[in-house]
């Protein structure tokens, strides 16, 4: 069993979304405060009333809110329901406040470049749909949770006035972290020699590395293909299951996971024991000794975190359709 064999699969889904690139002349943009008061104004009260009903969980108002051609579509309702349901579960008592909006006349695709706050190291590429007279992205994140959920609406000028042309929602921020700040740690860890750590970061940077699909990170492709490289490295140096020979009984490790840890990611080591799961100071004391050395194998899998997890099972957790049992405990490393 390869370690982490599954990073693969989600390159190719992300690296299969890449925009095409196009630039025209034919397009007017206005950004922020130059968009005229008037439109501005219009588009906040639309937004605010779009919040309230997703703090009340009332779907019907957004949905009444689309297109003529979007309310038409047989699964809007069941598609904003999910969406209302999932951001009340990410964002739960918190406020949303309007991070940038743009106000666009194009006749053709547009990729436009997007700041992003208090990080003057990476950007947003934003690709908006050309054709559509008046566009107008409005871009709210989340204060106030552990995650910051960015919501992006898509309005366009209709004969009825601004209407909702699309709406998605997405994790901009882990930790105080966006993905491309997670990335250049993990690239900083590489550079270390801490290969399997680094790409941990990056299975976690891969799901949320779009907070709409529509939005990608400047420095995409690069970190995709840091992460295609550094999977295939792990591939290749490092062979799952091995044997913990330095500790006693022998335990044997199958994989790696992480968990989220307060604004951090902690390692959580898959591995079987001989010892009955009902065995808990037994397992702490293995899962202690397994951490005593587990450096020499794994380099740097003891140095981001204090706390290393495990899952203890008492057979080999490799059939995905079966539910095993198994002991989490957590061991102190420093």
């Amino acid at each position: 069993m390869k370690i982490l064999k599954i990073l693969i699969p989600v390159i190719a889904l992300i690296a299969g979304a890449q925009f095409a690139y196009c630039e025209t002349p034919q397009v007017v943009t206005y950004t922020d405060d130059q968009i005229p008061a008037a439109t501005r104004n219009a588009i906040h009260k639309i937004n605010d009333i779009l919040c309230k009903s997703m703090q009340e969980n009332k779907s019907g108002v957004m949905i009444n809110m689309f297109t003529e051609e979007g309310r038409t579509s047989g699964t809007l309702e069941t598609d904003v329901t999910d969406s209302y349901k999932k951001v009340g579960e990410l964002a739960k008592g918190a406020t949303f406040t309007t991070m940038h909006e743009y106000l666009i006349e194009a006749k053709e695709k547009k990729v436009f470049t997007v700041p992003l706050p208090g990080d003057r190291k990476n950007k947003f590429l934003i690709s908006a749909d050309g054709g559509k007279g008046s566009l107008f992205i409005s871009l709210l994140v989340s204060r106030g949770s552990p995650k910051d959920i960015m919501l992006s609406f898509v309005y366009i000028k209709t004969a009825q006035g601004w209407q909702l042309y699309s709406f998605h929602y997405g994790i901009y921020k882990v930790g105080g972290r966006t993905a491309a700040q997670w990335y250049e740690e993990a690239r900083g860890m590489y550079e270390r020699g801490w290969t399997i750590p680094a790409m941990q970061w990056m299975q976690f940077v891969s799901t949320f590395i779009r907070p709409a699909p529509f939005i990608q990170y400047e420095k995409e492709a690069e970190m995709i293909e840091f992460f295609k490289n550094g999977g295939a490295e792990v591939a290749k140096n490092y062979n799952f299951p091995f044997k913990a020979n330095w500790v006693k009984n022998t335990p044997v490790i199958y994989g790696l996971d992480t968990r989220l840890n307060k604004n951090n990611l902690m390692p959580v080591i898959v591995y079987v024991t001989k010892y009955p799961l009902n065995r808990g100071v037994a397992i702490q004391e293995e899962a202690d000794a397994i951490s005593s050395k587990l450096e020499k194998e794994i380099p740097g899998i003891t140095r981001y975190s204090s706390e290393i997890g495990y899952n203890a099972f008492t057979e080999p957790p490799v059939d995905k359709n079966k539910n095993y049992k198994y002991r989490s405990v957590i061991s102190k490393v420093r």
